[in-house]
């Protein structure tokens, strides 16, 4: 008996031991409780992790002393309408916060309305970044870097959340890099496992911000949009008329978000974003969005000729550098309207 549970013993220590340096490394960040902190100020390089994940812990550990009262809603893309550019439109006092996601979809976004509704939050004042693309992506995404975090998604159980994270860190090129990042670096950066573009943050609010490249910009922007910079992103411009994405399914998700905001007596406003190579909304999702929000708080910039099509707005193929932003939140606060083929 004593051989039979030693052999067994060892015969599990391979295992054992793949799941002890999961919890110990905690590579994407889901596993160790989060503390007010996400990267070390050392790092140059990390696993790519699931911002999801990141703003609802960080929600979680700030709230009790921020009492956050107003949120920026959306994807990525929203990351860069900062507080400082919005704090100016709201009432004094307000205390706001970012609640975005990578790659975020309608449901993520109602998901986190819905909850923070349940939790018995007022939520005061919304800023509610909502590109065409945001239109069509599925309810819930499996993938580790857009899966939603289970508190916020009733469709998604812990177990399936973790076991998602999981399977991802099975593969033997993560297991590698954690113990041997110095060989297994460059291939985990070409195959998206970790990255090199680790923004500043604000913590407290859940705010990145690049303060080099923005400075750069600024002064010279030909410091950072260098000829491989712009080869590197630089993509064909998508043909207009765009196509409609708004199906039954979609507008209902639209006009839940639009009930739980008015329950709250929410102030909001609804940014659509440009993206580079004129991924624009198209003229019956932009009515239908009007008609159910109001056209006083529906702002297509998607149109936007300019913005659509020069790469000099965007820190990437996607997202505007937060002085566009700046300017789009105030562009929409005093609904002043840019060039668009749709006149409200």
């Amino acid at each position: 008996m004593k051989r039979f549970v030693l052999l067994s013993l060892l015969a599990a220590l391979p295992v054992l031991l793949v799941v002890a340096l999961y919890l110990i490394k905690d590579p994407f960040h889901v596993v160790k409780p989060y503390r007010g902190q996400v990267y070390n100020p050392d790092d140059s390089i990390a696993l790519t992790i699931n911002w999801g994940h990141v703003t609802v812990e960080s929600y979680k550990y700030f709230d009790p002393s921020h009492h956050f009262d107003s949120f920026i809603f959306g994807s990525s893309l929203s990351g860069y309408y900062r507080i400082k550019d919005w704090q100016p439109y709201l009432p004094a006092g307000a205390r706001p916060f970012h609640f975005n996601a990578s790659r975020e979809t309608l449901r993520g976004m109602l998901n986190k309305i819905k909850w923070l509704t349940a939790r018995g939050v007022k939520i005061k004042n919304a800023l509610i970044i909502m590109e065409d693309e945001m239109l069509m992506r599925r309810p819930l995404d499996g993938d580790v870097l857009f899966a939603q975090h289970p508190s916020t998604a009733p469709e998604l159980s812990w177990w399936d959340f973790h076991q998602t994270f999981f399977n991802a860190y099975r593969r033997p090129l993560v297991i590698g890099y954690l113990l041997y990042p110095q060989g297994f670096t460059e291939q985990m950066l070409e195959e998206g496992y970790a990255t090199t573009d680790i923004s500043e943050r604000i913590e407290p609010i859940n705010e990145g911000y690049y303060s080099w490249a923005d400075s750069v910009i600024a002064v010279n922007p030909d410091e950072f949009f260098t000829p491989e910079h712009v080869a590197k992103y630089s993509r064909p411009l998508k043909e207009l008329p765009c196509d409609d994405k708004v199906t039954p399914p979609v507008r209902a998700m639209l006009e839940a978000i639009k009930y739980f905001l008015d329950q709250q007596g929410t102030d909001y406003q609804v940014i659509i974003p440009p993206h580079y190579g004129y991924e624009a909304i198209s003229s019956n999702d932009l009515y239908c969005m009007e008609q159910i929000f109001g056209q006083d708080r529906v702002h297509d910039y998607s149109h936007d000729p300019k913005l659509g099509s020069d790469l000099h707005y965007y820190y990437d193929d996607g997202h505007l550098i937060a002085a566009e932003c700046a300017r789009l939140i105030d562009s929409a606060y005093h609904d002043v309207a840019l060039p668009s083929p749709y006149l409200k």
